[in-house]
């Protein structure tokens, strides 16, 4: 070749620092390791949504159709028109399509952290800056701040609510100050079927800069199925629509899916045992030495570990070594000293308590241990 294969590549690709999902190919590599480090459900599908996906897997050799079924459905559940929803491939696919859409080189994303590191990420890989404005040092938003951040390059504000990795979420009298700035301000939902939170759903019919994501992956209890959405105004749905690509959901996903939005008291019980064992898991947490837990809205709670003299990688190393795995808030913008636990089964949850004081450097009893 005549020129450098990197000199065809788009500036910033090659260089591009990914979203680091790493912790997920050890996890598939150890299936005798606790999984309390990915925020996925532990109560697996029911036997409708599992028989539904089968369906669909004896027909594998056929494409897929749009989902138009799954989008009323969805869109049922969330109150809203089925023309201000639509599809993608979990709400990854939805977030990096309205990131290429809104943000390109020195645009502007206002992002308040921690936060999902998949804003970051996004909005580098497209050539946007970021501009980071802190949480209050009780995790509250600062709207005054993202407020006063916006610019003529702002494209796009990141909102996350419940939180990740905090579990705290924000207000609808917050997110329409917010609102007030005119720039499109996209609210990351996932968590919302966790526990008990505020819907933004139907906000966006009275606010067009808004668009609100969720997912099928927590609550729902459907992650391999990757099945997100967006609702927003019918204008950008359509747009959204003409930019992702076609197919991004089997057919696997939009049969099980379909399955498990026909099932509201399955996902009313999934609610109420996340809730009941994230509040049993905060309440021995916050009794133990050396740590601060945060209460949370979501299937997670995030620690404070600094008390304890340990870094947060100590911790995980420690917790791994006892056969779980938590992860280190490093990605989150969150340095050297939280970690986050997912709720997982009674028995993973039970296993956590057990190991936990001593990866800590406590006795069993949750205080410190001599040297």
């Amino acid at each position: 070749m005549s020129r450098p294969l990197e000199s065809f590549v788009r500036q910033g690709f090659a260089s591009a620092t990914p979203y680091n999902a790493t912790h997920h190919d050890l996890a598939w590599q150890h299936r005798e390791l606790d999984r309390l480090m990915s925020n996925e459900s532990p109560l697996p599908p029911s036997p409708a949504v599992v028989q539904a996906a089968m369906k669909a897997v004896a027909v594998s050799n056929l494409y897929p159709y749009s989902g138009e079924d799954l989008r009323a459905a969805l869109a049922r559940l969330s109150g809203v028109q089925a023309e201000s929803l639509v599809l993608g491939n979990g709400s990854t696919e939805i977030l990096d399509v309205l990131t290429r859409m809104l943000v390109g080189p020195d645009d502007e994303a206002i992002i308040p952290t921690p936060t999902y590191a998949f804003f970051e990420t996004q909005t580098r890989l497209n050539g946007g800056k970021p501009v980071f404005v802190p949480l209050t040092e009780s995790w509250g938003l600062d709207v005054p701040t993202i407020l006063r951040s916006v610019t003529p390059r702002t494209k796009v504000i990141f909102l996350c609510s419940p939180n990740n990795p905090t579990g705290n979420s924000w207000t609808g009298d917050e997110l329409r100050a917010v609102l007030t700035a005119g720039v499109p301000t996209v609210v990351d939902q996932a968590y919302l079927e966790c526990g008990f939170a505020e819907s933004f759903a139907p906000l966006v019919g009275s606010y067009p800069n808004l668009v609100v994501t969720r997912t099928m992956s927590k609550g729902f209890g459907l992650a391999a199925f990757r099945i997100g959405y967006a609702i927003a105004d019918p204008w950008l749905v359509d747009v959204i629509l003409r930019v992702r690509i076609p197919f991004s959901l089997s057919l696997m996903a939009i049969w099980a899916g379909l399955a498990a939005a026909n099932e509201p008291d399955e996902l009313d019980r999934h609610r109420r045992y996340i809730s009941q064992e994230r509040e049993r898991l905060y309440r021995e947490l916050q009794e133990m030495a050396g740590v601060t837990a945060y209460p949370s809205d979501g299937n997670f709670i995030l620690v404070d570990v600094s008390a304890s003299g340990r870094t947060a990688a100590e911790v995980v190393e420690a917790t791994h070594r006892e056969g779980i795995l938590i992860r280190a808030m490093n990605a989150h913008r969150l340095h050297g000293s939280h970690v986050r636990v997912t709720i997982g089964t009674t028995e993973q949850n039970d296993r956590f308590l057990a190991v936990f004081p001593n990866a800590l450097g406590l006795d069993s009893v949750g205080r410190h241990a001599r040297a």
